[in-house]
């Protein structure tokens, strides 16, 4: 990849990088109280944009009083799941937010004569309407992590999202072969976990960037937005430091697409670049997007002289129309000159640069000389 990068002279190259936090945590509830009813320690632990409840039952379903864990009997021991039966917690998009929600997880445990059937079902319209998992794993006597990696899907904003668990069933959960299991049985659960992500408070559903004209233009659409203020657009040649060159308005709260651009003209040739969006609420909350990286190219000015890769170790490439008629010094910002030397190679348009001496990381500055001594330009060069 990187020699066909180098040899085509006219690439654009875009890479999305992936968020520092690609994949999390929604929802974390992980029992650590004593054994008191009700049950100690059932606080759950919110990522941003989201606000959870603890675990609750419904009626008829009682506390048992047992330490670091969600414990819980006079289960439904019948054949069939019981609707109104149930142990279940919900989470919310905060106003401005969605939760893109993946997989949960949770353990499980039941005693002897606990029933082993278990039904999770989740829904978003208060169980009008509701999917079922429909395949968990029986409830055994040791505890064991159950997981359901559902089909991705999109909570938007002030929604709420609510997860029941269903134990029922004739079965013991120590598989013996004598009495059906029984009310006085025993479900425990503990580490109840809501993976997924809380993005941007906008629905962002594309961030591209391509290099135009000696310029880089950044294209980006949302679904929906709510109180959105609008977007930084933030740029960096290492990934890490980022700094705002621009600001666009968002269209407040709309449940309808919105496409925004934003051009960037302070590029040079050859140089990769790196954005990202920062996301302002009207309440003052801030969120980022992914970044995104775009090589520029020459466009259509054939004369303009660029150095890749910048920045570099010391050793480069000048590129541009005419890099063969030219001579070049390297100079530090104090004007100390630094000796390098030169390899042109089959490519008129390309003059390798090499340091002679280790440098220092920092800003340096190549002077290019025509040959005729008609024209003079100085580019920097960075040293990392």
């Amino acid at each position: 990849m990187k020699k066909n990068l180098y040899d085509t002279f006219f690439l654009v190259w875009i890479v999305a990088v992936m968020p520092t936090f690609s994949f999390g945590q929604i929802y974390t509830n992980t029992f650590s109280g004593a054994g008191a009813c009700p049950t100690q320690g059932n606080t759950p632990t919110m990522s941003a944009n989201a606000t959870g409840t603890p675990l609750s039952r419904s009626t008829g379903v009682t506390c048992t009083s047992t330490a670091n864990a969600f414990n819980s009997e006079t289960l439904n021991n019948t054949a069939s799941i019981n609707n109104v039966s149930y142990i279940e917690f919900s989470v919310t998009a905060n106003a401005g937010a969605q939760l893109n929600v993946a997989s949960l997880s949770f353990i499980r445990r039941g005693s002897a004569s606990a029933p082993n059937q278990l039904e999770v079902r989740y829904s978003t319209d208060g169980f009008s309407t509701s999917t079922s998992w429909g395949a968990a794993p029986v409830t055994t006597t040791t505890a064991a992590t159950t997981s359901w990696d559902f089909s991705d899907f999109s909570v938007p904003s002030g929604t709420t999202l609510t997860f029941r668990l269903y134990p029922y069933g004739t079965q013991r959960a120590d598989l013996g072969a004598g009495p059906a299991s029984g009310t006085t049985g025993t479900f425990r659960v503990d580490n109840v976990t809501l993976n997924g992500t809380s993005p941007l408070p906008v629905n962002l559903v594309s961030f591209t960037g391509k290099s135009s004209n000696n310029a880089v233009i950044l294209n980006w659409i949302t679904a929906w937005e709510e109180t959105n203020q609008g977007f930084d657009i933030q740029k960096s040649t290492n990934a890490q430091s980022f700094e705002s060159i621009g600001f666009l308005e968002g269209n407040n709260s709309t449940q309808s697409q919105s496409v925004y651009t934003f051009t960037d003209v302070n590029v040079l040739s050859e140089q990769r670049y790196y954005y990202r969006l920062k996301q302002r609420d009207i309440g003052g909350g801030v969120d980022f997007s992914k970044i995104i990286a775009v090589l520029t190219t020459g466009g259509e000015q054939e004369g303009q002289l660029a150095i890749f890769p910048n920045p570099s170790q010391g050793s480069f490439t000048l590129s541009g129309q005419g890099s063969c008629l030219v001579t070049v010094k390297l100079y530090t910002l104090s004007g100390l000159e630094i000796p390098v030397s030169t390899n042109q190679g089959e490519d008129p348009k390309r003059l390798t640069i090499n340091a002679k001496t280790v440098l220092a990381p920092g800003t340096y500055y190549l002077k290019v000389n025509s040959v005729d001594g008609a024209t003079t330009k100085m580019l920097k060069v960075l040293i990392n």
